[in-house]
């Protein structure tokens, strides 16, 4: 059997100088604040500003391909629905060179936004899982008025319950029948305060929105003043939620 050998007119070495060139040296996973005057962004929206926030800081962003453009290479956590607001909105940012998390930070809030708000930021290794790959889970708070319409009695019949059929409508229009029990993990009321904390599992092609879930605990439909997701989560070998 006769062996086959690429040739190439680069040195080796360069060849590897080459290679590591593509390769990013800094990985920074942001956290974001989705405030009100972008609760009605677009995902696709939401990605431009945020791209956009990272090309003007001044730090050395890798490319993301090959564009006539430069754009930041950057991945991002799973969409939020129009009209939320969070506390939990994800970016990982590919640097060039090597940066401190206190220089990302103190460059990145010189990019004044209206629409964002930066909470952390935080070095993690290249090859890292994704952040979309990574979620299990979402936490949510949902303000309205509860009083007469839903109440801490109601939760415990819902929570007690092992299997509560729901039919979803598809963005194609096609209605799936799903077991949404599972889907709600953890659901804590403050009727007093106006306010509903749910945590619901992330599945593919299983997702509730919380206003959902909210009107089949309640067994009607309930005005809803605001949501905001507040956090992002994993689940860990014991199956125990950890943030992001």
């Amino acid at each position: 059997m006769k062996l086959l050998y690429i040739q190439t007119a680069l040195p080796l070495e360069r060849f590897t100088s080459l290679f590591m060139d593509n390769i990013a040296k800094t990985r920074m996973r942001l956290k974001f604040a989705r405030l009100a005057g972008a609760a009605n962004m677009s995902h696709l929206d939401q990605i431009k500003a945020l791209r956009g926030m990272a090309a003007a800081s001044g730090l050395d962003c890798m490319p993301s391909g090959q564009t006539r453009n430069f754009v930041p290479k950057m991945a991002f956590g799973p969409a939020l629905s129009q009209g939320y607001e969070s506390r939990c909105e994800y970016a990982d940012l590919y640097l060039a060179q090597q940066c401190k998390e206190d220089v990302c930070r103190v460059k990145l809030e010189a990019v004044k936004s209206e629409a964002f708000g930066l909470l952390t930021v935080k070095r993690v290794p290249i090859f890292f899982p994704s952040i979309e790959a990574s979620v299990s889970a979402a936490g949510y708070i949902i303000e309205a008025d509860f009083k007469g319409e839903f109440s801490q009695a109601m939760l415990d019949a819902f929570l007690a319950r092992t299997s509560v059929r729901y039919e979803k409508v598809k963005s194609t229009g096609d209605v799936e029948t799903i077991d949404m029990r599972p889907l709600i993990l953890g659901a804590e009321l403050d009727e007093g305060a106006g306010i509903l904390r749910l945590t619901l599992k992330m599945e593919p092609g299983k997702n509730i929105k919380p206003e959902a879930a909210l009107n089949v605990m309640a067994g009607r439909e309930i005005k809803i003043k605001k949501v905001v997701r507040e956090e992002l989560y994993w689940l860990d070998s014991k199956g125990k939620l950890e943030v992001i």
